[in-house]
């Protein structure tokens, strides 16, 4: 089957995201398939039920591309559904607006098999809207693309519809979801949007579902939709929480969307600059903007992933990523590096911003935990790590309560508020529900994953809507019903997947050494020189001559990197030791990468300021190699203007790891495997062949961040991805 769907690819009938799809819908389907080729050979295929697994895949498959499904069910003999028998399963369910039937008798058969096993079913809440098409069309007897409640009362006072309200379920102790419905609107108040909740709840109630958390994004009407439903959002008498409609004794939680809060946030400091924290220190943008400054002027980057495109956010409001890249701690890191290392002044005050990106960032990860088996602050909220995250909610909870700007007004209360107050509901939310679901005898669940709360599984299924159509574009109102019923439909099939899976990519380490100890398998790649290219890009390095009478001719290339150069080299040559340690299976080799001394050498300073425990020590001769390839490529960037050498070839990188080599050579380089030297052959030499490895992966580190940055320049701003939305895909 796998090979089926390389052929799909190759005749361009899906793209690479439908295939990764299809891929993970395929267990089971080739015994499946052959089952019924065999069973039905030389006689028409049987109408019968077709098994779960060929249904799921028939489904996927034609819901991406229906030239792709009409082609593999040609291969295949017929043996898989007709198109006609597609159509029929999708007019099983109705799909028009308003409270899916369907959906609803699908979650009380889940939550009827889970009473059986004595469990407890826990579910999320979220609501979101999604743009679609103003497209009015006659389909029948029907006019699509008005306003519709899912009523059944026409009127022709109607407006066109401009969005669509999806309300979705999402396991809280599960791993699946579901839209139970939605409403084609063109603007609702907050007291309508109450009313949709009420009933939304209550249909739930009806079949046994227990919601205990409500999630939206934070617009104005959604403030005013928590007050209609009970919950306080006064920072002075916070409670975020109301009285679920069915029971008097349930409490629904309100949680605004955390991503949606962190861009508000960089938006509100990026906007306004400045921000006073509680002790009238003042956090200031500036500093970040400062940063990118010195990283783009350097040509490197203090470990983080700052760009311009960070500081010019406002044409990509929408990404999270950038926001979240932004307000991380790698940049607060990097500031304070710049700050107290090197004693930069434009980084002079900066304590006060350093701890606020730090602490956004880590309540960030708090609310966004998704992996059961993460550490530190991505970790789950379970009992043990209690202490840790308990008394920081606290902490950011009085934090946040006492921002101000400029003005001496609290940030709760002007006008870029929804941020914080955002936050704050949050965290009162989030300890609610691990007291309710954790630390209750009776909640059933030994840790709390606060992903469960996030908007992104509606994001998620906004996307698998726009891609029905093979682009990113917003659908019109039938192309939304025809998409709705499709990924119904599939919903139903439960996922093949185990109850385990890989959190890790940690392999097994082979060891294929011959009694000779051969350092590198790759090391033959490396001994060629070209001494075109040497001359060509000026690789080699020239020293000014004694005596001569032309000596004017021949000056010195020699360059002396900035003390922020070494710094940021030395930190890359901790990743070039997990590079070289891939590829080295000698032990002795392996161990002189490294160095047990403390944090005493000037160029491991920045490894000190980002070390968390951990990071690798490159040893003094790793970082002396690093830092004369990076001399090497600074020589020919400057000989070749700043473009990157296209001309030369596959001989490029051995020739630098073979100049490297000889400016190094006769330097103290790996002196303890001095004696080590002499226990291999003449032509098998351990100690130039680890220094020719070492060259070699920081040219491949190097030579990529010079490629990327090159393409950016050359291409500039692409306007589709400016103002598109970034979505990205997981499956769940």
């Amino acid at each position: 089957m796998k090979t089926v769907i390389e052929a799909l690819k190759r005749e361009h009938l899906v793209s690479s995201s439908c295939a990764e799809m299809l891929e993970n819908t395929i267990a089971g389907v080739p015994a499946a398939i052959m089952k019924r080729m065999m069973r039905h050979k030389g006689t028409n295929v049987s109408h019968k039920l077709y098994p779960p697994e060929l249904r799921a895949f028939a489904l996927t498959l034609q819901f991406y591309s229906t030239k792709a499904y009409n082609f593999v069910r040609k291969t295949f003999a017929l043996a898989l559904p007709h198109p006609g028998s597609l159509r029929r399963w999708y007019q099983s369910v109705d799909g028009e607006p308003g409270f899916t039937a369907e959906a609803l008798s699908a979650l009380k058969a889940r939550v009827d098999q889970a009473r059986k096993k004595n469990e407890t079913i826990v579910c999320s809440l979220m609501m979101d809207e999604m743009a679609i098409k103003s497209h009015v069309e006659w389909v029948g007897s029907k006019l699509y693309g008005y306003v519709d409640m899912g009523t059944g009362v026409d009127d022709d006072s109607n407006p066109v519809a401009a969005d669509v309200l999806v309300f979705m379920v999402v396991g809280v102790n599960q791993h699946w979801k579901i839209p139970v419905g939605y409403f084609l609107v063109n603007g609702l108040s907050g007291e309508e949007r109450a009313n949709l909740v009420r009933q939304c709840l209550m249909k739930l109630y009806d079949v046994g579902v227990n919601i205990v958390s409500l999630t939206c994004d934070g617009p104005s009407c959604h403030f005013s939709m928590m007050k209609e439903l009970g919950a306080v959002i006064d920072p002075s008498n916070l409670k975020g929480w109301f009285v679920h409609p069915s029971n008097p004794l349930l409490n629904v939680h309100v949680i605004f969307d955390v991503c949606h809060m962190l861009k508000l946030v960089r938006n509100t400091l990026g906007d306004g600059g400045i921000i006073v924290d509680g002790q009238g220190d003042k956090i200031r943008w500036s500093y970040i903007v400062e940063l990118q400054k010195l990283q783009d002027s350097e040509g490197f980057h203090l470990a983080n992933k700052l760009r311009q495109t960070h500081i010019d956010f406002k044409t990509q409001k929408m990404k999270v990523n950038l926001a979240a890249q932004t307000l991380s701690s790698s940049v607060a890191s990097a500031i304070e590096f710049c700050d107290k290392n090197l004693k930069l002044p434009q980084f002079s005050g900066s304590e006060a911003t350093v701890a606020f990106i730090k602490l956004f960032d880590r309540l960030f990860d708090i609310c966004n935990s998704r992996n059961a088996f993460s550490k530190g602050f991505k970790s789950s909220m379970r009992p043990f790590n209690e202490h840790v995250w308990g008394p920081f909610l606290k902490d950011c909870y009085q934090y946040i309560s006492g921002l101000r700007d400029t003005a001496g007004q609290l940030m709760t209360a002007g006008r870029r508020k929804t941020a914080f107050i955002g936050f704050m509901v949050a965290i009162q939310s989030i300890q609610a529900l691990y007291v309710k679901l954790v630390a209750s005898p009776s909640g059933g669940m030994k840790y709390l994953l606060t992903y469960k709360f996030s908007q992104d599984h509606i994001e998620l299924f906004f996307a698998a809507v726009r891609s029905s159509l093979g682009s990113n574009n917003n659908p019109t109102v039938r192309q939304f019903i025809s998409a709705y019923k499709r990924l119904l439909i599939r919903n139903e099939v439960e996922g093949v997947g185990g109850n385990c899976i890989a959190v890790d990519q940690t392999r097994i380490l082979f060891v294929t050494a011959t009694a000779t100890g051969s350092t590198s398998k790759q090391s033959v790649e490396v001994d060629s020189l070209d001494m075109a290219l040497v001359r060509r890009y000026d690789l080699a390095l020239r020293l000014p001559q004694q005596v001569s009478d032309h000596d004017y001719v021949d000056l010195s290339n020699d360059l002396n990197l900035s003390v922020y150069k070494q710094y940021v080299v030395s930190y890359i040559a901790g990743f070039v030791v997990r590079m070289v340690r891939r590829q080295v299976i000698c032990p002795d080799c392996s161990g002189s990468l490294t160095t047990e001394q403390l944090y005493d050498e000037r160029q491991l300073q920045l490894i000190k300021a980002k070390d968390k425990g951990g990071l690798l020590k490159p040893s003094p001769s790793v970082v002396a190699i690093c830092e004369t390839t990076e001399k090497c490529l600074q020589r020919m960037l400057i000989r070749n203007e700043g473009k990157l050498p296209q001309v030369a070839g596959t001989k490029f990188v051995p020739t630098i790891c073979i100049i490297v080599l000889e400016e190094v050579g006769g330097k103290e380089i790996f002196s303890d495997l001095a004696e080590h030297m002499f226990d291999s052959t003449p032509d098998n030499n351990h100690v130039f062949t680890l220094i020719k490895v070492v060259c070699q992966c920081y040219c491949k580190i190097r030579m990529h961040a010079l490629a990327k940055k090159c393409t950016e320049k050359n291409t500039g701003q692409k306007i589709r991805k400016k103002l598109s939305k970034l979505v990205l895909f997981k499956h769940q």
